[in-house]
Protein backbone atom coordinates (compact mmCIF):
# COMPACT_ATOMS: atom_id res chain seq x y z
CA UNK A 1 0.00 0.00 0.00
CA UNK A 2 1.22 3.64 -1.00
CA UNK A 3 2.52 4.98 2.53
CA UNK A 4 -0.34 6.93 4.53
CA UNK A 5 1.56 10.25 4.85
CA UNK A 6 2.01 10.67 1.15
CA UNK A 7 -1.80 10.34 0.44
CA UNK A 8 -1.92 12.96 3.06
CA UNK A 9 -0.01 14.97 0.95
CA UNK A 10 -1.78 14.51 -2.41
CA UNK A 11 -4.68 15.34 -0.48
CA UNK A 12 -3.12 18.53 0.87
CA UNK A 13 -1.74 19.66 -2.83
CA UNK A 14 -5.52 18.89 -4.01
CA UNK A 15 -6.62 21.42 -1.38
CA UNK A 16 -9.14 24.08 -3.87
CA UNK A 17 -7.90 27.03 -1.49
CA UNK A 18 -4.36 26.32 -2.48
CA UNK A 19 -5.22 27.53 -5.98
CA UNK A 20 -7.65 31.03 -5.13
CA UNK A 21 -6.75 34.06 -7.22
CA UNK A 22 -5.93 36.50 -4.20
CA UNK A 23 -3.29 33.40 -3.54
CA UNK A 24 -1.12 34.08 -6.49
CA UNK A 25 0.49 36.93 -7.96
CA UNK A 26 1.35 37.47 -11.86
CA UNK A 27 4.48 37.92 -14.04
CA UNK A 28 5.30 41.07 -16.33
CA UNK A 29 6.53 40.34 -19.95
CA UNK A 30 9.41 41.75 -20.49
CA UNK A 31 9.95 40.26 -24.58
CA UNK A 32 8.44 38.37 -26.31
CA UNK A 33 9.25 37.48 -30.18
CA UNK A 34 6.07 38.11 -32.27
CA UNK A 35 6.87 35.91 -34.85
CA UNK A 36 6.17 32.83 -32.07
CA UNK A 37 2.73 34.25 -30.90
CA UNK A 38 0.60 31.97 -33.24
CA UNK A 39 2.35 29.24 -31.44
CA UNK A 40 -0.01 29.97 -28.43
CA UNK A 41 -1.46 26.93 -26.66
CA UNK A 42 -5.12 27.42 -25.38
CA UNK A 43 -5.61 28.57 -21.59
CA UNK A 44 -8.43 30.35 -19.22
CA UNK A 45 -8.39 33.91 -18.36
CA UNK A 46 -6.32 32.60 -14.49
CA UNK A 47 -3.81 31.52 -16.84
CA UNK A 48 -3.43 34.38 -18.84
CA UNK A 49 -3.47 36.82 -15.96
CA UNK A 50 -0.99 34.74 -14.01
CA UNK A 51 1.06 34.41 -16.85
CA UNK A 52 0.72 37.72 -18.46
CA UNK A 53 -0.63 36.91 -21.48
CA UNK A 54 -0.33 33.50 -23.79
CA UNK A 55 2.10 30.27 -22.92
CA UNK A 56 3.65 29.56 -26.35
CA UNK A 57 5.03 25.93 -27.23
CA UNK A 58 6.51 25.07 -30.21
CA UNK A 59 5.65 22.13 -32.11
CA UNK A 60 7.47 19.23 -33.01
CA UNK A 61 9.31 19.97 -36.56
CA UNK A 62 8.84 16.45 -37.01
CA UNK A 63 5.53 15.15 -37.23
CA UNK A 64 6.07 11.80 -36.31
CA UNK A 65 7.33 12.77 -32.50
CA UNK A 66 5.36 13.97 -29.58
CA UNK A 67 6.93 17.55 -29.22
CA UNK A 68 9.35 18.15 -25.92
CA UNK A 69 9.67 20.74 -23.49
CA UNK A 70 12.23 20.67 -20.37
CA UNK A 71 12.23 22.95 -17.52
CA UNK A 72 15.10 23.81 -15.33
CA UNK A 73 15.25 25.80 -12.58
CA UNK A 74 18.95 28.37 -11.79
CA UNK A 75 20.42 30.10 -9.79
CA UNK A 76 21.84 33.89 -11.78
CA UNK A 77 25.40 32.24 -11.98
CA UNK A 78 23.55 29.28 -13.86
CA UNK A 79 23.75 26.68 -11.82
CA UNK A 80 21.54 23.94 -10.99
CA UNK A 81 22.06 23.98 -7.50
CA UNK A 82 18.93 22.95 -6.33
CA UNK A 83 18.21 19.66 -4.64
CA UNK A 84 14.37 21.32 -4.83
CA UNK A 85 12.97 23.48 -7.00
CA UNK A 86 11.13 25.01 -3.76
CA UNK A 87 14.29 25.56 -2.50
CA UNK A 88 15.12 28.02 -5.50
CA UNK A 89 13.25 30.69 -3.11
CA UNK A 90 10.65 31.86 -6.40
CA UNK A 91 7.72 31.82 -3.84
CA UNK A 92 4.33 30.33 -4.61
CA UNK A 93 3.67 32.16 -8.51
CA UNK A 94 7.17 30.55 -9.47
CA UNK A 95 5.53 26.68 -7.71
CA UNK A 96 2.73 27.30 -9.60
CA UNK A 97 4.12 27.74 -13.24
CA UNK A 98 6.14 25.11 -12.91
CA UNK A 99 3.50 22.63 -11.88
CA UNK A 100 0.40 23.97 -13.22
CA UNK A 101 0.77 26.23 -15.92
CA UNK A 102 3.27 24.31 -17.45
CA UNK A 103 1.43 21.05 -17.25
CA UNK A 104 -2.09 21.36 -17.55
CA UNK A 105 -2.30 21.29 -21.33
CA UNK A 106 0.46 18.81 -22.15
CA UNK A 107 -0.47 15.41 -22.84
CA UNK A 108 2.58 13.26 -20.90
CA UNK A 109 4.91 14.61 -18.06
CA UNK A 110 7.89 12.31 -17.44
CA UNK A 111 11.03 12.24 -15.54
CA UNK A 112 13.85 9.59 -14.21
CA UNK A 113 13.79 6.92 -11.57
CA UNK A 114 13.93 8.63 -8.73
CA UNK A 115 10.41 8.92 -7.60
CA UNK A 116 11.17 11.42 -4.45
CA UNK A 117 12.41 14.88 -4.59
CA UNK A 118 13.85 17.52 -2.59
CA UNK A 119 16.51 17.00 1.15
CA UNK A 120 16.37 13.72 2.29
CA UNK A 121 13.78 12.39 0.43
CA UNK A 122 10.86 14.73 1.57
CA UNK A 123 8.60 14.95 -1.01
CA UNK A 124 7.16 12.16 -3.60
CA UNK A 125 6.83 12.98 -7.34
CA UNK A 126 3.91 14.10 -8.60
CA UNK A 127 3.78 14.29 -12.29
CA UNK A 128 0.43 15.93 -12.55
CA UNK A 129 -1.66 19.07 -11.35
CA UNK A 130 -4.21 19.81 -9.27
CA UNK A 131 -5.68 23.55 -9.77
CA UNK A 132 -9.37 22.86 -9.74
CA UNK A 133 -9.88 25.01 -12.31
CA UNK A 134 -7.37 23.74 -14.57
CA UNK A 135 -8.64 20.40 -14.31
CA UNK A 136 -12.47 21.39 -15.10
CA UNK A 137 -11.00 23.79 -18.50
CA UNK A 138 -8.38 20.56 -19.43
CA UNK A 139 -11.19 17.91 -18.96
CA UNK A 140 -14.64 20.28 -20.77
CA UNK A 141 -12.61 22.38 -22.81
CA UNK A 142 -9.53 21.00 -23.77
CA UNK A 143 -11.29 17.44 -24.34
CA UNK A 144 -8.35 15.37 -22.40
CA UNK A 145 -7.76 12.92 -19.73
CA UNK A 146 -8.17 14.23 -15.69
CA UNK A 147 -4.45 13.45 -15.64
CA UNK A 148 -1.47 14.00 -18.04
CA UNK A 149 0.24 10.16 -18.67
CA UNK A 150 2.89 10.02 -15.90
CA UNK A 151 6.51 8.68 -18.08
CA UNK A 152 9.60 7.28 -15.99
CA UNK A 153 12.90 6.55 -17.75
CA UNK A 154 15.48 4.02 -16.66
CA UNK A 155 17.34 2.23 -18.47
CA UNK A 156 18.06 -0.40 -15.66
CA UNK A 157 14.76 -1.47 -15.20
CA UNK A 158 15.05 -0.11 -11.56
CA UNK A 159 12.77 2.47 -10.23
CA UNK A 160 13.87 3.88 -6.68
CA UNK A 161 11.69 3.01 -3.90
CA UNK A 162 9.13 0.92 -6.26
CA UNK A 163 5.86 0.94 -8.07
CA UNK A 164 4.01 1.63 -5.01
CA UNK A 165 3.73 5.37 -5.40
CA UNK A 166 1.62 7.88 -6.16
CA UNK A 167 2.52 8.77 -9.80
CA UNK A 168 1.95 4.57 -10.53
CA UNK A 169 -1.65 4.62 -8.42
CA UNK A 170 -2.72 7.71 -8.32
CA UNK A 171 -2.18 10.03 -11.28
CA UNK A 172 -3.98 7.97 -13.81
CA UNK A 173 -2.11 6.32 -16.52
CA UNK A 174 1.88 5.57 -16.56
CA UNK A 175 4.23 4.02 -19.43
CA UNK A 176 7.68 3.17 -18.44
CA UNK A 177 10.82 3.22 -20.95
CA UNK A 178 13.06 0.96 -20.15
CA UNK A 179 15.94 -1.81 -21.94
CA UNK A 180 15.38 -5.14 -23.68
CA UNK A 181 17.19 -5.61 -19.72
CA UNK A 182 15.11 -3.80 -17.74
CA UNK A 183 12.13 -4.84 -19.52
CA UNK A 184 12.58 -8.10 -17.96
CA UNK A 185 13.29 -7.09 -14.77
CA UNK A 186 9.97 -5.08 -14.62
CA UNK A 187 7.53 -7.16 -17.03
CA UNK A 188 6.40 -9.79 -14.08
CA UNK A 189 6.03 -6.87 -11.32
CA UNK A 190 4.29 -4.41 -13.57
CA UNK A 191 1.13 -6.97 -13.89
CA UNK A 192 -0.12 -6.43 -10.51
CA UNK A 193 -0.60 -2.32 -11.86
CA UNK A 194 -3.70 -2.03 -14.48
CA UNK A 195 -2.75 1.51 -15.24
CA UNK A 196 0.98 0.78 -15.93
CA UNK A 197 2.52 0.66 -19.42
CA UNK A 198 6.09 -1.03 -20.25
CA UNK A 199 7.94 0.02 -23.65
CA UNK A 200 11.65 -1.37 -24.48
CA UNK A 201 13.50 1.58 -26.23
CA UNK A 202 16.63 -0.14 -26.52
CA UNK A 203 19.37 -3.43 -25.93
CA UNK A 204 20.41 -1.86 -23.10
CA UNK A 205 20.85 0.64 -20.24
CA UNK A 206 22.97 3.40 -21.55
CA UNK A 207 21.07 2.78 -25.23
CA UNK A 208 17.87 4.13 -24.80
CA UNK A 209 16.39 5.44 -28.21
CA UNK A 210 14.84 8.94 -27.48
CA UNK A 211 13.38 9.16 -30.82
CA UNK A 212 11.81 5.59 -30.70
CA UNK A 213 10.02 6.81 -27.18
CA UNK A 214 8.73 10.20 -28.55
CA UNK A 215 6.91 8.18 -31.28
CA UNK A 216 5.65 5.62 -29.59
CA UNK A 217 4.14 8.56 -27.24
CA UNK A 218 3.03 10.12 -30.72
CA UNK A 219 1.34 7.13 -32.31
CA UNK A 220 0.77 4.73 -29.60
CA UNK A 221 -0.83 6.91 -27.16
CA UNK A 222 -1.86 9.59 -28.70
CA UNK A 223 0.75 12.53 -26.98
CA UNK A 224 1.11 15.44 -29.20
CA UNK A 225 3.06 17.40 -26.19
CA UNK A 226 5.48 15.88 -23.63
CA UNK A 227 7.13 18.07 -20.24
CA UNK A 228 10.49 16.75 -19.25
CA UNK A 229 11.17 17.65 -15.42
CA UNK A 230 14.54 19.21 -15.31
CA UNK A 231 16.96 15.43 -14.22
CA UNK A 232 20.62 15.65 -16.18
CA UNK A 233 19.97 12.33 -17.25
CA UNK A 234 17.08 12.62 -19.16
CA UNK A 235 17.44 16.00 -19.91
CA UNK A 236 21.34 15.52 -21.20
CA UNK A 237 20.32 12.52 -23.08
CA UNK A 238 16.98 14.23 -24.82
CA UNK A 239 19.11 17.51 -25.89
CA UNK A 240 22.29 15.25 -27.60
CA UNK A 241 19.49 13.87 -29.94
CA UNK A 242 17.78 17.24 -31.02
CA UNK A 243 14.71 16.43 -29.50
CA UNK A 244 13.93 19.62 -27.05
CA UNK A 245 12.29 22.02 -28.96
CA UNK A 246 11.09 24.07 -26.03
CA UNK A 247 13.20 25.36 -23.05
CA UNK A 248 11.89 27.03 -19.99
CA UNK A 249 14.45 28.20 -17.67
CA UNK A 250 13.56 29.84 -14.48
CA UNK A 251 16.40 31.78 -13.04
CA UNK A 252 15.89 32.25 -9.61
CA UNK A 253 17.61 35.75 -8.27
CA UNK A 254 20.47 34.05 -6.18
CA UNK A 255 23.95 33.01 -6.54
CA UNK A 256 25.38 29.52 -6.32
CA UNK A 257 29.07 30.39 -6.47
CA UNK A 258 29.60 26.88 -6.73
CA UNK A 259 31.66 25.75 -8.95
CA UNK A 260 31.54 22.05 -8.64
CA UNK A 261 27.80 22.04 -9.88
CA UNK A 262 27.57 22.31 -13.27
CA UNK A 263 25.38 24.91 -15.24
CA UNK A 264 22.45 24.17 -17.80
CA UNK A 265 24.71 25.39 -20.42
CA UNK A 266 27.33 22.65 -19.42
CA UNK A 267 27.20 19.09 -20.54
CA UNK A 268 30.50 17.25 -20.13
CA UNK A 269 29.12 14.56 -22.61
CA UNK A 270 27.41 16.97 -24.46
CA UNK A 271 27.90 16.17 -27.78
CA UNK A 272 27.14 19.25 -30.02
CA UNK A 273 26.62 23.01 -29.14
CA UNK A 274 23.57 23.94 -29.27
CA UNK A 275 22.36 27.52 -30.83
CA UNK A 276 18.97 28.76 -28.98
CA UNK A 277 16.95 31.69 -29.56
CA UNK A 278 14.93 33.35 -26.82
CA UNK A 279 11.65 34.13 -27.21
CA UNK A 280 9.99 35.26 -24.36
CA UNK A 281 11.51 36.65 -20.69
CA UNK A 282 8.87 37.27 -18.18
CA UNK A 283 9.45 38.21 -14.59
CA UNK A 284 8.01 37.79 -11.28
CA UNK A 285 6.18 41.03 -10.67
CA UNK A 286 3.03 41.03 -8.31
CA UNK A 287 3.71 38.96 -5.80
CA UNK A 288 1.83 38.64 -2.52
CA UNK A 289 3.69 37.79 0.50
CA UNK A 290 7.07 36.06 -1.60
CA UNK A 291 10.19 37.84 -3.41
CA UNK A 292 10.45 39.06 -6.74
CA UNK A 293 12.72 39.05 -9.47
CA UNK A 294 12.92 35.37 -10.83
CA UNK A 295 13.14 35.51 -14.83
CA UNK A 296 11.21 32.95 -17.04
CA UNK A 297 13.04 32.51 -20.03
CA UNK A 298 12.13 30.64 -22.92
CA UNK A 299 14.23 29.16 -25.34
CA UNK A 300 13.75 26.99 -28.60
CA UNK A 301 16.79 25.70 -30.91
CA UNK A 302 17.25 27.53 -34.21
CA UNK A 303 16.01 26.20 -37.09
Amino acid sequence: MVILNYLEYLKSQQDPAKYKTENLGSLRTLHIDEAYKNYALEAPEKVKRIYDGDLIWIPSPDPKRASVGIIYVQTLDGKAAFKASWKAKGGLTDWYHFREILRFNVDAVGAAKNMYRGENNERPLLLSFYDHDLIKYREEILKKSRHPIGVIVTGSGEIENGLDHLAFTQEGKSIIFTSDIGLSKLEAEIKKYKNVAIESIGPSPRELNMYRMLTILKSKYGVERFLALGGPTLSTDLINAGLVDNYFINTSAVLSGDVNVRSFFHFPDSKNLIDLELISIKMADKLPKEGKNTLYLHYIPKR
